[in-house]
């Protein structure tokens, strides 16, 4: 298909089904690198498409973007004229032309034939025509892995119930609006696929991702009401927090202390000891340990021990026995107790 009857034809396909990655990853370098490519005639990766039908049929597309997503998004925001070529350039056919800087619409004025030339490159597109979503969620996750997938995106698209719920769960008031951490590469699932583990094991546990993994693939042949008691626990508790925590919130720009937050209220909620836990104690908290560094640097036989094992175990915080030591502290100085 040529560039330009992909760009005509953009409505019809979806670029973010649930199992593809966030959009705008890739830096403007990379981008202009693509177009570069492209004018200059360079073999362009395949792109693969899912034609949409009977029970994947959506009435407002007719293909869905399997691999190839960042390409075209590239492509189509080039031609929008949300950026340019790069300053530096050049047209291997004829030095005498120099394109480098202009806009799609100034290559059009300033070089037609060019342009023309570069709307008619075809690429190539490989359509999979199949009705099980598991199979395109598969041949996704395959395609991508010469690709830095994070764990997040790759567990996305694993397949089965999980997946949805740990969307469902990136969607709560508590991340939309309390949480302090980028979700540029769904880091929000990835603190939610911890949630949901904890809750699955009932105990502090490791939260590493082959611990993640294992959970999410061992409801993949599960119907979607065997995750729904974990679910409405996570829900309960990450409800919980939101009342506590403000929007924003400073206390919540470490993943790893979000995962320990949770673990806070939800044996708090267990031994009805939720109100014991107010922000202003979680604020002294962090003051504490901020006010025990310095006064380590300058006489370390002075400062406070378990503050200085809390920081020095926020190096591996998704170890078992990290999580535990830290969260023992930390329920010690606001005064939940054990």
């Amino acid at each position: 298909s040529s560039i330009l009857y992909l760009y005509s034809t953009r409505d019809e396909i979806q670029i973010n089904p649930e199992y593809q990655r966030m959009g705008e990853v890739w830096t403007l370098d990379k981008r202009q690198l693509l177009i570069d490519s492209i004018l200059n005639g360079f073999d362009i990766p395949k792109i693969y498409f899912h034609e949409l039908s009977g029970q994947t049929a959506s009435k407002n597309y007719k293909y869905a973007i399997i691999d190839g997503r960042q390409r075209l998004e590239s492509i189509w925001s080039f031609i929008d004229g949300d950026y340019r070529f790069s300053d530096d350039l050049e047209y291997l056919n004829d030095p005498m032309t120099k394109p480098a800087g202009l806009t799609y619409r100034e290559l059009g004025q300033k070089y037609p034939r060019l342009k023309a030339l570069f709307d008619a490159t075809t690429l190539s597109v490989v359509v999979v025509q199949t009705e099980d979503s598991d199979l395109i969620e598969e041949m996704f996750s395959r395609l991508n892995e010469a690709v830095p997938l994070n764990a997040a995106e790759k567990r996305n698209a694993f397949g089965g119930p999980v997946p949805k719920v740990l969307r469902e769960v990136a969607k709560l008031p508590f991340f939309k609006s309390r949480v302090n951490v980028s979700n540029r590469r769904y880091q929000h699932r990835d603190l939610a696929a911890k949630f949901l583990y904890l809750v699955d094991e009932d105990k502090v546990a490791d939260t590493k991702k082959i611990y993640l993994d294992r959970c999410v693939r061992n409801y993949k042949r599960s119907r979607p009401s065997r995750v729904r008691p974990s679910l409405n626990e996570v829900k309960k508790v990450l409800s919980a927090m939101d009342k506590v925590f403000v929007k924003r919130d400073k206390l919540l720009r470490s993943a790893g202390m979000i995962v320990l937050y949770f673990l806070l209220f939800r044996d708090a909620i267990k031994k009805k000891r939720l109100k014991k836990i107010q922000r202003v104690k979680l604020e002294k908290f962090e003051k504490a340990r901020a006010v025990n560094r310095v006064m380590a640097e300058e006489d370390i036989a002075k400062a406070n021990y378990d503050l200085l094992e809390f920081d020095r175990y926020t190096q591996t915080p998704n170890d078992e026995y990290a999580i535990q030591l830290r969260l023992k502290t930390l329920k010690k100085f606001i005064g939940i107790g054990a």
